[in-house]
């Protein structure tokens, strides 16, 4: 019964054909993963971001930084011993926050719905401070992705912070 309905070429082409369905399949389903795996690890770092800034320690370091003039004199900053424990407080929650943000771990978007404010307010009262550790240490890394982040907030920012949230996303829910 040679070239029936399931003679060698009819089961290759059915064999062929499931085939393909079912890479179809395997890769649809292994895209659907990495969507929700991508979810997943952006809702973590989101947790994350919070859990730093909600630290009584960053709080109130970036409540006394924001007491200060845009761009203080680095020697006030270097004489007050709880002006620097802040400074140094704040310096190290914005370096995390660039480095998540530039590894992709953290959209700097929602990072700048979250904490963008506290990024741009401290980043420009204390850029002077961080320039002069630069020169005094000869160290081109302090403070480095802090700044980074505050250029990428500053040239990119939410659209919620320029007209703000209640207005940018009026009627609009989560993605």
């Amino acid at each position: 019964m040679e070239g029936g309905l399931f003679g060698d070429s009819n089961l290759i082409a059915v064999v062929e054909l499931f085939t393909a369905i079912a890479v179809v399949i395997g890769i649809v389903f292994g895209l659907i993963e990495l969507r929700q795996a991508t979810r997943s690890r952006r809702d973590h770092a989101a947790v994350d971001i919070v859990r730093t800034v909600q630290t009584q320690e960053v709080r109130q370091a970036v409540r006394k930084i924001f007491d200060l003039p845009l761009d203080a004199e680095p020697q006030l900053i270097r004489n007050d011993p709880v002006l620097l424990a802040a400074a140094l407080a704040v310096d190290s929650a914005c370096e995390m926050w660039g480095c998540m943000v530039f590894e992709g771990v953290v959209d700097h978007q929602l990072l700048d719905r979250m904490v963008g404010g506290w990024v741009r307010g401290t980043w420009t009262r204390l850029r002077a401070w961080v320039e002069s550790e630069r020169a005094e240490t000869q160290n081109v890394n302090v403070g480095e992705w802090w700044q980074w982040l505050y250029e990428l907030l500053e040239a990119n920012p939410d659209p919620g912070k320029k007209q703000g949230a209640h207005v940018a996303y009026r009627g609009r829910r989560a993605r």
